[in-house]
Protein backbone atom coordinates (compact mmCIF):
# COMPACT_ATOMS: atom_id res chain seq x y z
CA UNK A 1 0.00 0.00 0.00
CA UNK A 2 1.34 3.44 -0.92
CA UNK A 3 -0.30 5.34 1.92
CA UNK A 4 -1.90 4.68 5.27
CA UNK A 5 -4.66 7.19 5.86
CA UNK A 6 -4.67 8.21 9.54
CA UNK A 7 -7.52 10.71 9.35
CA UNK A 8 -8.80 13.40 7.01
CA UNK A 9 -5.71 15.50 7.69
CA UNK A 10 -2.84 13.01 7.98
CA UNK A 11 -1.56 10.03 6.05
CA UNK A 12 1.75 8.18 6.03
CA UNK A 13 3.32 7.29 2.70
CA UNK A 14 5.39 4.17 2.12
CA UNK A 15 8.70 6.05 2.32
CA UNK A 16 8.05 6.78 5.99
CA UNK A 17 7.85 3.07 6.80
CA UNK A 18 11.24 2.31 5.29
CA UNK A 19 13.31 4.39 7.72
CA UNK A 20 15.31 2.04 9.91
CA UNK A 21 16.10 4.39 12.78
CA UNK A 22 12.63 5.71 13.55
CA UNK A 23 8.92 5.04 13.20
CA UNK A 24 6.14 7.50 12.34
CA UNK A 25 5.21 7.56 16.03
CA UNK A 26 8.77 8.38 17.08
CA UNK A 27 8.94 11.11 14.46
CA UNK A 28 5.61 12.54 15.59
CA UNK A 29 6.71 12.43 19.25
CA UNK A 30 9.62 14.73 18.41
CA UNK A 31 7.39 17.45 16.92
CA UNK A 32 6.34 20.41 19.05
CA UNK A 33 2.95 20.42 17.30
CA UNK A 34 1.19 17.40 18.84
CA UNK A 35 -1.50 17.11 16.15
CA UNK A 36 0.26 14.36 14.18
CA UNK A 37 1.04 12.40 17.35
CA UNK A 38 -2.56 12.72 18.54
CA UNK A 39 -3.79 11.44 15.17
CA UNK A 40 -1.45 8.44 15.20
CA UNK A 41 -2.36 7.48 18.76
CA UNK A 42 -6.08 7.80 18.01
CA UNK A 43 -5.69 5.63 14.92
CA UNK A 44 -3.75 2.99 16.85
CA UNK A 45 -6.33 2.99 19.66
CA UNK A 46 -8.99 2.19 17.07
CA UNK A 47 -7.18 -0.27 14.83
CA UNK A 48 -4.19 -1.52 16.82
CA UNK A 49 -5.91 -4.76 17.82
CA UNK A 50 -8.09 -5.14 14.74
CA UNK A 51 -7.20 -8.57 13.37
CA UNK A 52 -9.58 -8.11 10.45
CA UNK A 53 -7.20 -5.69 8.77
CA UNK A 54 -5.24 -7.01 5.77
CA UNK A 55 -1.82 -8.28 6.80
CA UNK A 56 0.20 -5.41 5.24
CA UNK A 57 -1.95 -2.79 6.92
CA UNK A 58 -2.01 -4.68 10.23
CA UNK A 59 1.80 -4.95 10.30
CA UNK A 60 2.13 -1.24 9.61
CA UNK A 61 -0.43 -0.40 12.26
CA UNK A 62 1.56 -2.39 14.83
CA UNK A 63 4.49 -0.02 14.25
CA UNK A 64 2.32 2.90 15.33
CA UNK A 65 2.13 1.56 18.88
CA UNK A 66 3.35 3.94 21.61
CA UNK A 67 5.49 1.01 22.75
CA UNK A 68 7.06 0.09 19.42
CA UNK A 69 10.78 0.47 20.13
CA UNK A 70 13.70 0.64 17.73
CA UNK A 71 16.04 -1.98 19.19
CA UNK A 72 19.75 -1.27 19.40
CA UNK A 73 20.63 -4.88 18.73
CA UNK A 74 19.55 -4.31 15.12
CA UNK A 75 19.63 -0.57 14.46
CA UNK A 76 22.45 0.73 16.64
CA UNK A 77 20.21 2.76 18.95
CA UNK A 78 17.51 2.31 21.57
CA UNK A 79 14.61 4.65 20.99
CA UNK A 80 10.91 4.61 21.79
CA UNK A 81 8.30 7.28 21.12
CA UNK A 82 8.49 8.17 24.81
CA UNK A 83 12.27 8.66 24.93
CA UNK A 84 12.05 10.63 21.67
CA UNK A 85 9.53 13.01 23.24
CA UNK A 86 11.71 13.30 26.35
CA UNK A 87 14.85 14.11 24.33
CA UNK A 88 12.85 16.81 22.52
CA UNK A 89 11.77 18.15 25.94
CA UNK A 90 8.06 18.01 25.11
CA UNK A 91 6.07 17.33 28.31
CA UNK A 92 2.72 17.46 26.49
CA UNK A 93 3.79 14.70 24.11
CA UNK A 94 5.05 12.65 27.05
CA UNK A 95 1.62 12.91 28.66
CA UNK A 96 -0.10 11.93 25.41
CA UNK A 97 2.04 8.82 25.06
CA UNK A 98 1.58 7.75 28.67
CA UNK A 99 -2.18 8.23 28.38
CA UNK A 100 -2.08 6.01 25.30
CA UNK A 101 -0.40 3.23 27.27
CA UNK A 102 3.32 3.89 26.72
CA UNK A 103 5.64 2.09 29.13
CA UNK A 104 6.88 4.86 31.49
CA UNK A 105 10.32 3.22 31.53
CA UNK A 106 10.79 4.10 27.87
CA UNK A 107 12.56 0.81 27.20
CA UNK A 108 11.47 -2.78 27.54
CA UNK A 109 13.04 -5.05 30.12
CA UNK A 110 14.19 -7.50 27.45
CA UNK A 111 16.02 -4.72 25.59
CA UNK A 112 17.74 -3.46 28.73
CA UNK A 113 18.67 -7.04 29.53
CA UNK A 114 20.18 -7.56 26.09
CA UNK A 115 22.15 -4.32 26.31
CA UNK A 116 23.46 -4.97 29.82
CA UNK A 117 24.67 -8.48 28.88
CA UNK A 118 27.49 -6.73 27.02
CA UNK A 119 28.80 -5.42 30.35
CA UNK A 120 28.79 -8.66 32.36
CA UNK A 121 32.12 -9.52 33.89
CA UNK A 122 33.47 -12.72 32.36
CA UNK A 123 31.38 -12.42 29.18
CA UNK A 124 32.65 -13.95 25.94
CA UNK A 125 34.71 -11.54 23.85
CA UNK A 126 32.16 -11.75 21.03
CA UNK A 127 29.73 -9.84 23.25
CA UNK A 128 32.09 -6.85 23.04
CA UNK A 129 31.48 -6.53 19.33
CA UNK A 130 27.87 -7.78 19.05
CA UNK A 131 26.42 -4.48 17.90
CA UNK A 132 23.87 -5.72 15.40
CA UNK A 133 22.36 -8.86 16.89
CA UNK A 134 21.10 -9.93 20.27
CA UNK A 135 23.43 -11.67 22.70
CA UNK A 136 22.77 -14.81 24.71
CA UNK A 137 20.34 -14.45 27.57
CA UNK A 138 21.69 -12.97 30.78
CA UNK A 139 21.40 -16.18 32.78
CA UNK A 140 23.47 -18.08 30.21
CA UNK A 141 26.21 -15.43 30.08
CA UNK A 142 26.41 -15.46 33.88
CA UNK A 143 26.80 -19.25 33.80
CA UNK A 144 29.63 -18.87 31.30
CA UNK A 145 31.32 -16.37 33.63
CA UNK A 146 31.18 -18.90 36.46
CA UNK A 147 33.17 -21.37 34.36
CA UNK A 148 35.96 -18.76 34.43
CA UNK A 149 35.98 -18.74 38.23
CA UNK A 150 33.77 -15.67 38.58
CA UNK A 151 31.34 -17.09 41.11
CA UNK A 152 29.68 -13.70 41.65
CA UNK A 153 29.91 -10.54 39.60
CA UNK A 154 31.44 -8.59 42.50
CA UNK A 155 33.81 -11.27 43.77
CA UNK A 156 37.56 -10.45 44.01
CA UNK A 157 39.70 -10.61 40.89
CA UNK A 158 40.49 -14.17 39.89
CA UNK A 159 43.96 -15.41 39.02
CA UNK A 160 42.77 -15.92 35.45
CA UNK A 161 41.82 -12.26 35.22
CA UNK A 162 45.16 -11.19 36.67
CA UNK A 163 47.06 -13.41 34.24
CA UNK A 164 45.08 -12.02 31.31
CA UNK A 165 46.23 -8.51 32.18
CA UNK A 166 49.82 -9.56 31.49
CA UNK A 167 48.95 -10.03 27.81
CA UNK A 168 47.65 -6.58 27.09
CA UNK A 169 47.73 -3.00 28.31
CA UNK A 170 44.60 -2.43 30.42
CA UNK A 171 43.73 0.71 32.33
CA UNK A 172 44.48 0.62 36.06
CA UNK A 173 40.82 0.97 36.99
CA UNK A 174 39.04 -1.61 34.85
CA UNK A 175 39.31 -4.83 32.88
CA UNK A 176 41.35 -5.51 29.76
CA UNK A 177 38.35 -5.31 27.42
CA UNK A 178 36.70 -2.04 28.37
CA UNK A 179 32.95 -2.85 28.30
CA UNK A 180 31.00 -1.03 25.62
CA UNK A 181 34.08 0.41 23.93
CA UNK A 182 33.75 -1.66 20.76
CA UNK A 183 29.97 -1.46 20.50
CA UNK A 184 28.70 0.53 17.53
CA UNK A 185 25.47 1.58 19.17
CA UNK A 186 24.05 4.26 21.41
CA UNK A 187 23.68 3.65 25.12
CA UNK A 188 20.41 2.16 26.31
CA UNK A 189 18.83 4.58 28.80
CA UNK A 190 15.52 4.60 30.61
CA UNK A 191 13.10 7.49 30.32
CA UNK A 192 14.06 8.75 33.77
CA UNK A 193 17.74 8.78 32.80
CA UNK A 194 17.01 10.70 29.60
CA UNK A 195 14.90 13.22 31.54
CA UNK A 196 17.71 13.67 34.06
CA UNK A 197 20.19 14.12 31.22
CA UNK A 198 18.21 16.94 29.60
CA UNK A 199 17.39 18.45 33.00
CA UNK A 200 13.59 18.45 32.77
CA UNK A 201 12.11 18.32 36.28
CA UNK A 202 8.59 18.42 34.82
CA UNK A 203 9.07 15.36 32.64
CA UNK A 204 10.88 13.56 35.43
CA UNK A 205 7.90 14.05 37.73
CA UNK A 206 5.47 12.95 35.01
CA UNK A 207 7.37 9.68 34.57
CA UNK A 208 7.61 9.01 38.29
CA UNK A 209 3.89 9.62 38.71
CA UNK A 210 3.25 7.15 35.89
CA UNK A 211 5.17 4.44 37.75
CA UNK A 212 8.58 4.44 36.05
CA UNK A 213 10.91 2.02 37.81
CA UNK A 214 13.50 3.67 40.05
CA UNK A 215 13.85 0.93 42.65
CA UNK A 216 17.61 0.49 42.24
CA UNK A 217 18.45 4.18 42.56
CA UNK A 218 16.71 5.30 45.73
CA UNK A 219 18.63 5.88 48.95
CA UNK A 220 20.32 2.67 50.03
CA UNK A 221 20.43 1.41 53.59
CA UNK A 222 23.38 -0.15 55.36
CA UNK A 223 21.66 -3.52 55.02
CA UNK A 224 21.31 -3.55 51.25
CA UNK A 225 24.10 -1.33 50.00
CA UNK A 226 26.30 -4.24 48.97
CA UNK A 227 23.51 -6.32 47.46
CA UNK A 228 24.23 -7.43 43.91
CA UNK A 229 21.73 -7.48 41.07
CA UNK A 230 19.25 -10.17 42.00
CA UNK A 231 19.07 -12.22 38.83
CA UNK A 232 15.70 -13.79 39.67
CA UNK A 233 13.91 -10.46 40.09
CA UNK A 234 15.92 -7.79 38.31
CA UNK A 235 14.29 -4.59 37.15
CA UNK A 236 14.92 -2.08 34.39
CA UNK A 237 16.70 0.26 36.81
CA UNK A 238 18.93 -2.47 38.24
CA UNK A 239 19.99 -3.54 34.74
CA UNK A 240 20.90 -0.02 33.66
CA UNK A 241 24.62 0.71 33.46
CA UNK A 242 23.90 4.30 34.53
CA UNK A 243 21.43 6.18 36.74
CA UNK A 244 19.61 9.54 36.71
CA UNK A 245 22.22 10.87 39.16
CA UNK A 246 25.08 9.91 36.85
CA UNK A 247 23.31 11.38 33.82
CA UNK A 248 22.51 14.67 35.56
CA UNK A 249 26.10 15.01 36.76
CA UNK A 250 27.64 14.33 33.35
CA UNK A 251 25.35 16.90 31.73
CA UNK A 252 26.14 19.44 34.46
CA UNK A 253 22.46 19.83 35.40
CA UNK A 254 22.83 21.07 38.96
CA UNK A 255 19.12 21.74 39.56
CA UNK A 256 18.22 18.20 38.48
CA UNK A 257 21.08 16.75 40.52
CA UNK A 258 19.92 18.56 43.64
CA UNK A 259 16.32 17.53 43.02
CA UNK A 260 17.24 13.85 42.71
CA UNK A 261 19.06 13.82 46.03
CA UNK A 262 16.86 16.14 48.06
CA UNK A 263 13.33 15.46 46.78
CA UNK A 264 13.45 12.02 45.16
CA UNK A 265 15.53 10.20 47.74
CA UNK A 266 18.17 9.06 45.27
CA UNK A 267 21.46 7.79 46.65
CA UNK A 268 24.63 9.90 46.35
CA UNK A 269 26.58 6.63 46.52
CA UNK A 270 24.85 4.51 43.88
CA UNK A 271 26.97 2.01 41.95
CA UNK A 272 25.52 0.65 38.67
CA UNK A 273 26.24 -2.99 39.41
CA UNK A 274 24.98 -4.22 36.03
CA UNK A 275 28.36 -3.08 34.69
CA UNK A 276 30.59 -4.16 37.58
CA UNK A 277 34.01 -3.55 36.03
CA UNK A 278 33.23 0.07 35.13
CA UNK A 279 30.84 0.81 37.99
CA UNK A 280 31.70 4.15 39.58
CA UNK A 281 29.99 5.90 42.48
CA UNK A 282 28.93 9.47 41.60
CA UNK A 283 31.99 11.12 43.19
CA UNK A 284 34.43 8.94 41.28
CA UNK A 285 32.29 9.29 38.16
CA UNK A 286 32.68 13.06 38.23
CA UNK A 287 36.45 12.86 38.60
CA UNK A 288 37.03 9.99 36.17
CA UNK A 289 34.47 10.39 33.41
CA UNK A 290 33.07 13.94 33.36
CA UNK A 291 34.32 17.19 31.85
CA UNK A 292 35.79 18.96 34.87
CA UNK A 293 36.02 22.22 32.91
CA UNK A 294 32.20 22.32 32.72
CA UNK A 295 30.87 24.81 35.28
CA UNK A 296 27.75 22.73 35.85
CA UNK A 297 29.83 19.64 36.58
CA UNK A 298 31.95 21.67 39.00
CA UNK A 299 28.84 22.84 40.85
CA UNK A 300 27.56 19.26 41.09
CA UNK A 301 30.91 18.22 42.54
CA UNK A 302 30.77 20.89 45.25
CA UNK A 303 27.18 19.92 46.08
CA UNK A 304 28.03 16.24 46.24
CA UNK A 305 30.97 16.76 48.59
CA UNK A 306 28.69 18.62 51.00
CA UNK A 307 25.92 15.99 50.95
CA UNK A 308 25.44 14.51 54.45
CA UNK A 309 24.94 10.95 53.14
CA UNK A 310 27.96 10.95 50.84
CA UNK A 311 30.54 8.24 51.45
CA UNK A 312 33.63 9.92 49.98
CA UNK A 313 35.86 6.92 50.62
CA UNK A 314 33.57 4.51 48.74
CA UNK A 315 35.62 2.44 46.30
CA UNK A 316 34.71 0.86 43.00
CA UNK A 317 33.68 -2.79 43.01
CA UNK A 318 36.28 -5.44 42.19
CA UNK A 319 39.20 -3.07 41.48
CA UNK A 320 38.75 -1.13 44.76
CA UNK A 321 39.74 2.19 43.22
CA UNK A 322 39.40 5.26 45.48
CA UNK A 323 38.37 8.64 44.11
CA UNK A 324 41.85 9.99 44.92
CA UNK A 325 43.36 7.36 42.62
CA UNK A 326 41.25 8.82 39.81
CA UNK A 327 42.22 12.36 40.80
CA UNK A 328 45.90 11.38 40.80
CA UNK A 329 45.55 10.00 37.28
CA UNK A 330 44.78 13.51 36.01
CA UNK A 331 48.27 14.74 36.95
CA UNK A 332 46.59 17.88 38.27
CA UNK A 333 48.07 18.65 41.70
CA UNK A 334 45.61 21.49 42.33
CA UNK A 335 42.65 19.15 41.82
CA UNK A 336 44.29 16.42 43.88
CA UNK A 337 45.17 18.63 46.84
CA UNK A 338 41.73 20.31 46.83
CA UNK A 339 39.88 17.01 46.71
CA UNK A 340 42.11 15.42 49.36
CA UNK A 341 41.36 18.33 51.68
CA UNK A 342 37.63 17.66 51.19
CA UNK A 343 37.82 13.98 52.15
CA UNK A 344 38.25 12.60 55.68
CA UNK A 345 41.76 11.21 55.97
CA UNK A 346 43.09 13.15 53.02
CA UNK A 347 45.68 11.47 50.83
CA UNK A 348 46.19 8.71 53.38
CA UNK A 349 42.61 7.51 52.88
CA UNK A 350 43.33 6.24 49.36
CA UNK A 351 45.39 3.20 50.31
CA UNK A 352 45.87 0.66 47.53
CA UNK A 353 43.66 -0.72 44.79
CA UNK A 354 42.95 -4.41 44.27
CA UNK A 355 45.93 -4.41 41.90
CA UNK A 356 48.16 -3.07 44.66
CA UNK A 357 48.45 0.43 43.22
CA UNK A 358 49.21 3.28 45.60
CA UNK A 359 48.74 6.91 44.65
CA UNK A 360 52.43 6.98 43.76
CA UNK A 361 51.97 4.00 41.44
CA UNK A 362 49.11 5.79 39.66
CA UNK A 363 51.12 9.00 39.29
CA UNK A 364 54.03 7.00 37.84
CA UNK A 365 52.06 4.95 35.30
CA UNK A 366 52.48 5.71 31.60
CA UNK A 367 49.45 7.49 30.16
CA UNK A 368 49.13 4.80 27.47
CA UNK A 369 51.37 2.09 26.04
CA UNK A 370 52.72 4.65 23.57
CA UNK A 371 54.65 6.36 26.36
CA UNK A 372 56.60 3.24 27.32
CA UNK A 373 59.93 2.06 25.98
CA UNK A 374 58.48 -1.06 24.35
CA UNK A 375 61.61 -1.44 22.23
CA UNK A 376 63.18 -2.57 25.50
CA UNK A 377 62.06 -6.20 25.99
CA UNK A 378 62.34 -5.89 29.76
CA UNK A 379 59.94 -2.95 29.71
CA UNK A 380 57.60 -4.74 27.30
CA UNK A 381 57.51 -7.73 29.65
CA UNK A 382 57.10 -5.69 32.82
CA UNK A 383 54.74 -2.79 32.12
CA UNK A 384 51.09 -3.66 31.48
CA UNK A 385 49.01 -0.84 32.90
CA UNK A 386 47.84 2.54 31.60
CA UNK A 387 46.90 5.67 33.54
CA UNK A 388 44.43 7.02 31.00
CA UNK A 389 40.81 7.65 31.97
CA UNK A 390 39.83 8.05 28.32
CA UNK A 391 37.37 5.30 27.40
CA UNK A 392 38.06 5.80 23.68
CA UNK A 393 41.69 4.65 23.71
CA UNK A 394 42.27 1.18 22.27
CA UNK A 395 45.29 -0.69 23.67
CA UNK A 396 45.02 -3.20 20.83
CA UNK A 397 42.96 -3.81 17.71
CA UNK A 398 41.21 -7.04 18.68
CA UNK A 399 39.51 -7.88 21.97
CA UNK A 400 41.22 -10.30 24.34
CA UNK A 401 41.85 -13.20 24.05
CA UNK A 402 41.93 -12.83 20.26
CA UNK A 403 44.80 -10.48 20.83
CA UNK A 404 46.92 -12.85 22.89
CA UNK A 405 49.95 -10.67 23.31
CA UNK A 406 50.43 -6.94 23.01
CA UNK A 407 52.35 -6.37 19.76
CA UNK A 408 55.97 -5.40 19.89
CA UNK A 409 57.06 -2.38 17.81
CA UNK A 410 58.29 -4.58 14.99
CA UNK A 411 54.83 -6.20 14.89
CA UNK A 412 53.07 -2.95 14.16
CA UNK A 413 52.35 -1.15 17.43
CA UNK A 414 51.69 2.57 17.35
CA UNK A 415 54.54 5.04 17.22
CA UNK A 416 55.99 5.91 20.65
CA UNK A 417 54.89 9.28 22.01
CA UNK A 418 57.45 10.86 24.35
CA UNK A 419 56.22 13.03 27.20
CA UNK A 420 55.84 16.68 26.28
CA UNK A 421 57.33 19.36 28.52
CA UNK A 422 53.92 20.12 30.02
CA UNK A 423 53.27 16.43 30.67
CA UNK A 424 56.63 16.10 32.40
CA UNK A 425 55.90 19.13 34.56
CA UNK A 426 52.43 17.83 35.50
CA UNK A 427 53.79 14.43 36.47
CA UNK A 428 56.64 15.97 38.44
CA UNK A 429 54.30 18.28 40.36
CA UNK A 430 51.91 15.43 41.17
CA UNK A 431 54.63 13.11 42.44
CA UNK A 432 56.24 15.93 44.41
CA UNK A 433 52.89 16.66 46.08
CA UNK A 434 52.46 13.01 47.05
CA UNK A 435 55.95 12.71 48.50
CA UNK A 436 55.69 15.95 50.45
CA UNK A 437 52.15 15.65 51.85
CA UNK A 438 51.28 11.99 52.00
CA UNK A 439 52.70 9.05 53.87
CA UNK A 440 53.86 7.37 50.70
CA UNK A 441 55.85 4.14 50.77
CA UNK A 442 58.03 4.05 47.67
CA UNK A 443 58.78 0.40 48.44
CA UNK A 444 55.18 -0.69 47.79
CA UNK A 445 54.78 -3.31 45.06
CA UNK A 446 51.68 -4.02 42.97
CA UNK A 447 50.41 -7.45 41.93
CA UNK A 448 53.04 -7.60 39.18
CA UNK A 449 55.81 -6.83 41.66
CA UNK A 450 56.33 -3.37 40.19
CA UNK A 451 57.20 -0.39 42.34
CA UNK A 452 56.53 3.17 41.22
CA UNK A 453 60.17 3.30 40.15
CA UNK A 454 59.59 0.42 37.72
CA UNK A 455 56.91 2.44 35.95
CA UNK A 456 59.00 5.60 35.89
CA UNK A 457 62.00 3.70 34.54
CA UNK A 458 59.90 2.23 31.74
CA UNK A 459 58.47 5.55 30.55
CA UNK A 460 60.00 7.35 27.58
CA UNK A 461 61.93 10.53 28.50
CA UNK A 462 60.57 10.68 32.03
CA UNK A 463 62.12 13.49 34.05
CA UNK A 464 65.39 12.39 35.61
CA UNK A 465 64.81 14.90 38.41
CA UNK A 466 61.62 13.19 39.52
CA UNK A 467 63.25 9.76 39.34
CA UNK A 468 66.00 11.08 41.60
CA UNK A 469 63.41 12.49 44.00
CA UNK A 470 61.67 9.13 44.34
CA UNK A 471 65.00 7.35 44.74
CA UNK A 472 65.91 9.71 47.59
CA UNK A 473 62.68 8.93 49.46
CA UNK A 474 62.85 6.38 52.25
CA UNK A 475 63.99 3.05 50.83
CA UNK A 476 63.91 4.36 47.29
CA UNK A 477 67.53 3.71 46.40
CA UNK A 478 67.32 0.14 47.65
CA UNK A 479 64.23 -0.40 45.50
CA UNK A 480 65.98 1.10 42.49
CA UNK A 481 68.85 -1.32 42.75
CA UNK A 482 67.28 -4.48 44.15
CA UNK A 483 63.47 -4.58 43.83
CA UNK A 484 62.64 -7.29 41.30
CA UNK A 485 59.19 -7.63 39.77
CA UNK A 486 57.51 -10.89 38.76
CA UNK A 487 59.88 -11.07 35.77
CA UNK A 488 62.96 -10.62 37.98
CA UNK A 489 63.67 -7.13 36.65
CA UNK A 490 64.75 -4.11 38.72
CA UNK A 491 64.02 -0.45 37.90
CA UNK A 492 67.72 0.12 37.30
CA UNK A 493 67.84 -2.66 34.71
CA UNK A 494 64.90 -1.16 32.84
CA UNK A 495 66.44 2.31 32.97
CA UNK A 496 69.84 1.23 31.70
CA UNK A 497 68.39 -0.43 28.62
Amino acid sequence: MDQLKINDRFSIDHFDWDKQDETPTIRAAEKSDPAFLEAILAYYATYGNDESLPDPERHQTEKLSPNYIISGAIHGLWESPLTAAIRANLPHNVRLLLAAGADPNGIQLRDMEDYSVRFIRGRHFKDDVSSFHMCDRRALVLEQAQTKGISQQLCPLTQTELDERLHGFPRFWTELNLPGQRLRMDRALTGLEVAAKIGSLEIFDILRAAGADESAWVELTSNNEEVQVQEASYSVSSLSISSPVHEAIEAGNQSMFRYLLSSCGYSPNYLPRAAPTISLPPLSYIIARCDLSNNGVQRCLVDLLSHPQLKPNLRTPIFNVHVLHFATAHHDPDLLSWLAASIPGGLDSAGTTALGHTLLHIASLPFTSNQTALYNPEVADSIHCARTLDSRWFPHILPSPLHIQFPKPQEGSQKPQPLTDSQQQAQNATIRLLLERGRIDVRAEDVDGNTALHYLAGTINVSEDIVEMVRRAGGGEEMWENATNCHGITPRQMWCK
